[in-house]
């Protein structure tokens, strides 16, 4: 698959999944729901290993893996818990405020460049926030 599809791909099951945590979130607690999430992680992640898709690692870069795992789960908790309480309308577009983390990042500590393209896509980003908001 290219790159397009790939990204095509993590659109559509980052949002899908996001609208489902709010149906999902209505109807079962917190707790069940991130079990939910860890079993289909877990699935997902030993079908990949078991196809062929990668090697299971060790040492640090497993440790990193891990604590990749543990940001996700702990993220989609806390989506969980607001999907319970507030719109989807409005918690999604909050969510997505997660894009700027890695840029941010990646810059600072990467040492990728920040092109004015960039720049103005993050305050773009910021922008539709805002207005979603």
């Amino acid at each position: 698959m290219g790159r397009a599809g790939w990204l095509l791909m993590v659109v559509a099951m980052w949002g899908t999944a996001n609208f489902l945590m709010k149906v999902v979130g209505s109807r079962i607690s917190s707790a069940s729901g991130v079990l939910g999430i860890v079993i289909g992680y877990s699935a997902i992640g030993l079908w990949i290993a078991l196809s062929g898709g990668g090697r299971i690692g060790t040492g640090v870069g497993y440790l990193g893996a891990l604590a990749v795992g543990a940001l996700y789960i702990g993220g989609n908790y806390a989506y969980l818990r607001l999907a319970q309480r507030e719109d989807i309308s409005a918690i999604a577009p909050i969510g997505s405020l997660n894009v700027v983390i890695p840029v941010a990042l990646g810059f600072l500590l990467l040492g990728e460049p920040m092109t004015l393209r960039k720049l103005v896509g993050f305050v773009c980003a910021l922008a539709a926030v805002v207005l979603l908001h």
